[in-house]
């Protein structure tokens, strides 16, 4: 396989060449090598005339299997196959697994849970995936997510921020050019300096398109032991992720929200068809068989009694009026109060003067 991963790159650069075309040239032609050198009259024996004429049109103009691994070799971007060590050993359980994956980074040793949701979640979804990614990764788990805006974005921040691990699966290529979304291309470099892996089936300058998502989910759920849904519509990415789940055999743990909201009607959906509801970190990871330890700022409560006083407030949003008003104290003790919680990481503050407890 070593000489023949160039030609098995460059067919993958032709768009869409996908994991079944791939399997094919390998099975009909005994090597990728074979394959490349093939005429066009035995490129259309193998495959389908459109297929073949598809490659045949590729290949003609510039296309190099060593130009394209030296560029992959520049960009520092790993190449696994299939048959590689390295390729991760969930995604072997899968129908249809990557023939390949490029990856900058490691992918975490431990096992991992995937949390997805929504690109436009409330504030409580933001909670709520702060809450339950920070547990599952304190516990030891790999964050999966796809680097989306949104829920994907908090799970992959909240990993960040305890030093955990996470792995950002695209619908693109990973090169600095074609991530998506634009806007997260710090947020990739940060998970890949942190010692966590940003990961792809498609190759370097390959943009996102909307067919690439669907496919880029099941690879999120293939890495996972499960899928916890945060917020989502009826017809969304992350309930797509949650029925490849289900075909995986890995467990589908839902959020429940508002039954006002629309982006709860997609975990309302999974609950009722089989999904395990969970309403606290705990109830997913005994799932898992794994305890539960809340992190020490979140277990202990502050010994300053203004501090508690005021945090027995925060349960719920509460804006600095409010909090005056309900405390009877003066603004100079709340003020102070209020910085002491949030700097020791008790509270958090939503925007327009409003707190709430973590």
């Amino acid at each position: 396989m070593t000489t023949d991963i160039k030609f098995l790159h460059a067919f993958n650069t032709i768009p869409g060449i996908g994991p079944a075309t791939l399997r094919t040239l390998k099975s009909y032609f005994g090597s990728f090598e074979a394959a490349w050198h093939a005429t066009p009259s035995g490129l259309k024996e193998a495959l389908s005339e459109a297929r073949a004429e598809r490659i045949i049109a590729w290949k003609k103009p510039s296309l190099n299997p060593d130009k394209e691994m030296e560029s992959l070799i520049r960009a520092q971007i790993s190449f696994i196959h299939e048959n590689d060590p390295q390729y991760p050993a969930p995604l072997k359980e899968i129908p249809q697994p990557p023939v390949v994956l490029y990856m900058q980074g490691k992918l975490p040793e431990n096992q991992c849970i995937a949390v997805v949701g929504t690109r436009r979640p409330t504030t409580y979804g933001r909670e709520t995936a702060e809450v339950f990614t920070r547990a599952c990764a304190e516990a030891g788990l790999g964050i999966v997510s796809g680097l989306a805006i949104g829920i994907d974005t908090v799970a992959h921040l909240t990993t960040l921020d305890i030093k955990g691990k996470t792995v950002a699966v695209l619908g693109s290529g990973i090169d600095r050019d074609t991530i998506f979304p634009q806007e997260n291309r710090m947020l990739a470099r940060k998970i890949v300096e942190s010692g966590g892996a940003v990961l792809s089936e498609y190759a370097p300058k390959t943009p996102a398109v909307k067919e690439h998502f669907p496919q880029r989910n099941r690879i999120v759920s293939g890495l996972s032991r499960g899928v916890l849904v945060i917020e989502a519509r009826e017809r969304s990415g992350a309930l797509i992720t949650a029925h490849f789940a289900l075909e995986h055999n890995r467990e589908v743990f839902a959020v429940p929200g508002s039954i006002f909201s629309p982006t709860s009607k997609g975990p309302h959906l999974l609950i009722q068809q089989g999904a395990k509801l969970v309403i606290e970190p705990k109830d997913l990871l005994d799932e898992l068989g794994l305890s539960y330890t809340q992190s020490e700022r979140m277990s202990r409560e502050p010994q300053n009694e203004v501090d508690q006083i005021i945090i027995t407030f925060l349960e719920e949003p509460l804006s600095f009026d409010a909090i005056k008003e309900r405390s009877g104290l003066e603004s100079s003790v709340i003020n102070a109060a209020i910085s002491r919680l949030e700097l020791n990481g008790y509270i958090r503050n939503l925007g327009q003067d409003t707190y709430q407890k973590i």
